[in-house]
């Protein structure tokens, strides 16, 4: 390594070797601490030719020297190179007076520079106090939002969970509801929110577990050579058995506490399932054993997650069994496309209602809701938005039902209408597929809390009973047709 900072230099018409860091002190500012008669040389940088002979002739014996000596230990090579280095400041290339040799600064010139370097210095102090003004801010609203879900809590617990069938309805809880449930409590309250119409109870659970448990075994063992044919039940439950194996890995990877993970010990590949791989995998097993004719539907892993984080798994189970009963989630889990036809016609009917301007856009490249609504209603945007905005999200949809999710996927394209409107098909399906990591949570509400979810006077549940109604006439008049 050090043959390669050799470099032959010239001067004065013989030829000296100089090791490249012997030129260190053609950059630096330190006084040797001597004073000299001879006038200043500005800029180190530039030299005189016999300065620059002395400098050379110092440096070569300095050289001879050491190279009588033993040579540095790498430390001390290491410790020389972060050390001795040091080149001037940009105060100093600013403000420094040019060499003797050139030109010397016009008055003009040097108050030029002077002026700009102190613009320089005044706008990197308002930088860095802007900086720290925004971190107060940010600080401040922390602080205020602790606080608030603290009160919040507090009211929770003292007044609404204790009275529940009596407070639910209360003007209060409404309030509180909509500006998000505190975390400790969300689990608490989306239970009793979901309900439980199917009546599971713990019991249930752990016997549909263990049947998952016993059927993943028996297909590990019976493999896809098996001498045996399954039947159309087994061989759906088979296939969603796979599908939940590989869903749960692609399951909020970025929290990285769903997937299996892989620790090499002594050459060999030891698996090891992450602290919520086996909870998540036993309440999707249990309900595809509960709900054969359901089955297992990419994207059920991250309804089951959320639940999960927020409860234990025998109730999480109760809630996604329960959950996906209701009409829309059923719909849409047993790809029933005659319902989803009725509730994308209800929600288009909302959609020219609040957005006029962007539902003519979408009509024009032939945006159909199909492209982007399915996969948030799938995962109830689970998937689609932030973790803590789409909890906020569950909060109210557990409050109003199926309707909030058709209004919070118009409070979305109100957020984006400005961005959206400038967009060909191809911009508006990536964007709308693949929304901003970033959204912030206060604002996209503002824009839910501004959609109409009426339409000439009719409610959601109107609106769509009466598309349901047209539908049902339409298929009617088919079938006296044919």
């Amino acid at each position: 390594m050090e043959a390669s900072f050799l470099s032959s230099v010239p001067l004065c018409g013989g030829n000296l070797k100089l090791r490249l860091w012997d030129a260190r002190n053609l950059f630096s500012r330190k006084s040797s601490g001597k004073t000299s008669s001879e006038p200043s040389l500005g800029w180190r940088l530039f030299r005189s030719k016999q300065a620059a002979h002395k400098e050379a002739s110092k440096a070569a014996a300095q050289q001879d020297a050491r190279s009588k000596s033993a040579s540095p230990s790498p430390k001390s090579t290491v410790r020389r190179k972060s050390t001795d280095f040091i080149v001037g400041s940009t105060t100093a290339l600013i403000l420094e007076n040019r060499p003797t040799n050139l030109p010397p600064k016009s008055a003009e010139e040097e108050q030029k520079h002077r002026e700009q370097y102190e613009a320089m210095v005044e706008e990197a102090k308002r930088r860095e106090k802007k900086d720290i003004k925004q971190k107060m801010m940010q600080l401040q609203q922390q602080i205020k939002h602790e606080d608030t879900v603290a009160s919040a809590m507090e009211v929770w617990n003292s007044e609404i969970l204790n009275n529940w069938d009596i407070m639910k309805h209360s003007r209060k809880a409404q309030e509180l509801w909509w500006q998000g449930l505190p975390p400790s409590i969300r689990g608490k309250v989306w239970k009793l929110a979901i309900g439980n119409d199917l009546n599971i109870t713990y019991e249930l659970y752990e016997i549909f577990r263990a049947r998952a448990k016993d059927r993943i075994k028996l297909l590990c063992e019976s493999g896809p050579e098996s001498d045996e044919d399954p039947s159309p039940a087994d061989w759906d439950r088979e296939s969603s058995v796979e599908l939940i194996k590989l869903d749960i890995s692609r399951t909020f990877p970025h929290l990285c506490i769903f997937q299996k993970e892989e620790i090499v010990d002594k050459g060999t590949v030891v698996k090891m399932g992450g602290p919520y791989h086996d909870m998540l995998h036993g309440v999707l097993g249990a309900y595809v054993c509960y709900r054969p004719d359901v089955g297992y539907v990419q994207g059920m892993s991250f309804l089951a997650a959320v639940l999960i984080l927020n409860m234990e798994p025998a109730d999480a189970f109760v809630c996604f069994a329960n959950l996906l009963n209701k009409p829309c989630q059923l719909a849409f889990f047993r790809v029933d496309s005659g319902q989803m036809k009725i509730y994308f016609d209800t929600y288009e009917v909302f959609f020219e209602e609040n957005l006029p301007k962007l539902y003519a856009l979408f009509q024009k490249w032939k945006v159909t809701p199909d492209l982007y609504l399915i996969d948030w209603i799938f995962t109830l945007y689970s998937k689609s938005l932030p973790l803590d905005v789409a909890s906020r999200v569950w909060d109210v949809f557990c409050r109003d039902g199926e309707e909030f999710l058709f209004r919070t996927a118009l409070g979305i394209l109100l957020h984006y209408e400005d961005i959206l409107v400038n967009m060909d098909f191809i911009q508006i399906v990536q964007f709308l597929t693949k929304l901003p990591e970033v959204i912030a949570d206060d604002k996209l509400f503002q824009s839910i809390a501004a959609i109409n979810m009426q339409a000439k006077n009719k409610k959601f549940k109107e609106v769509l009973s009466s598309v349901k109604e047209g539908v049902a006439s339409q298929n009617a008049d088919r079938e006296k047709g044919e």
